[in-house]
């Protein structure tokens, strides 16, 4: 698969997930009679649009975002800054009582935990979910995301043969020879292509799994379960991923967890990338796990506009104080969050570039 088509299909993924994010602040909206202006999927100038019972749907530029235009919930750098007609009273959010502000606010992230959970019920019941090992033959199906050996470059269908000029011939010897090594870097040669390669990977240990880790899947044979046990994986999703995010990040902070690293939008296409050769199964849990840190992220209680937990904790202490907070501290806040996620994002995108270019142009 080439470059291009991975970044062409990592873009239609970040599409499809702020489009059903987009239009859980929509619907909510509509459903509440208030007036919306517009319905755009990316940010920039606009590169198709139409127009709709008053309301214009538009593509821009820049598909790494979107963004829905509320009448009384503007904000700043969103939509297009033209004269609106005047409004009714009811037809603005600001009008709205405050449980219905909440319902608007948290619909966007509510509705990608709804596609991650509707995705794994559908991964379950029809497509299937990792069951057992094929064989043990040393041969890696996947290599996690932000793990070690995905750092490496490690692709699918690569197969070990050595670690350490100790020989493998068996999936079992590569757990075994990694805890042996422990935290030292491991030399890795495989077979790609009818090529012999060497890899350099450091291992980290894992405090949820008690164990040194590299970060790759041996080759699976998939199951699908029953609606009824499907039902019941996706309902226990949720929880089950928020409490394995929050042990994760835990450790990353404490720093027991230095061989994973956080991953944005240029990783995704090496993701996507290496994806394209496996089941079905990795696609979807890729945007599951998308959209549920799309959740979570919106979701955090900080006092940032930016964020849609951020303008609902600003509602609440309005509501608390019993007055509202003026459009300048509003927007000294969303300045504040805005800087905060593009140092964030920069750094994440260092990584993601030191990793595209090892996993494409690297061997």
């Amino acid at each position: 698969m080439g470059i291009i088509n991975s970044i062409w299909q990592t873009l239609l993924i970040l599409s499809l997930l702020v489009v059903v994010h987009e239009y859980g602040h929509f619907i909510t909206a509509r459903m509440f009679g208030v007036k919306v202006y517009e319905f755009a999927v990316g940010f920039g100038p606009i590169l198709w649009k139409t127009e709709r019972k008053g309301i214009q749907y538009s593509i821009r530029w820049f598909l790494l975002g979107g963004f829905c235009k509320i009448a009384g919930m503007d904000i700043a750098l969103e939509g297009e800054g033209k004269d609106e007609e005047p409004l009714r009273p009811e037809e603005s959010f600001n009008f709205l009582a405050l449980w219905k502000k909440v319902i608007v606010i948290a619909a966007g992230p509510i509705f990608n935990l709804i596609l991650a959970m509707v995705l794994v019920f559908c991964m379950a019941a029809f497509v299937g979910l990792p069951s057992n090992l094929r064989n043990d033959a040393p041969i890696v199906e996947q290599a996690a995301p932000g793990m070690p050996a995905f750092d490496a470059g490690i692709r699918p269908g690569d197969q070990i043969i050595a670690i350490n000029d100790q020989p493998v011939n068996k999936w079992q010897d590569i757990s075994r020879l990694v805890q042996e090594y422990g935290k030292n870097p491991l030399t890795v040669k495989l077979i790609r292509n009818k090529q012999t390669l060497t890899k350099t990977i450091v291992p980290f240990y894992n405090e949820l799994e008690k164990r040194y880790i590299i970060g790759i899947n041996a080759v699976t044979d998939f199951k699908r379960t029953s609606i009824a046990e499907a039902f019941k994986i996706s309902w226990n999703f949720p929880w089950n991923f928020t409490q394995s995010v929050i042990k994760t990040f835990q450790m990353m902070f404490a720093g027991k967890l230095g061989g994973a690293s956080l991953m944005g939008p240029i990783g995704m296409i090496s993701v996507v990338e290496q994806n394209a050769n496996l089941p079905l199964y990795y696609t979807l849990y890729w945007i599951v796990q998308i959209s549920m840190f799309l959740f979570l992220f919106n979701m955090l209680p900080l006092p940032l506009p930016l964020l849609d937990g951020g303008w609902i904790v600003i509602l609440l202490i309005e509501r608390l104080i019993r007055r509202e907070f003026t459009p300048e501290q509003k927007a000294a806040a969303q300045m504040f969050g805005m800087v905060a996620v593009l140092l964030l994002g920069a750094f994440i995108a260092y990584g993601d570039l030191l990793r595209f270019f090892k996993r494409f142009f690297g061997g």
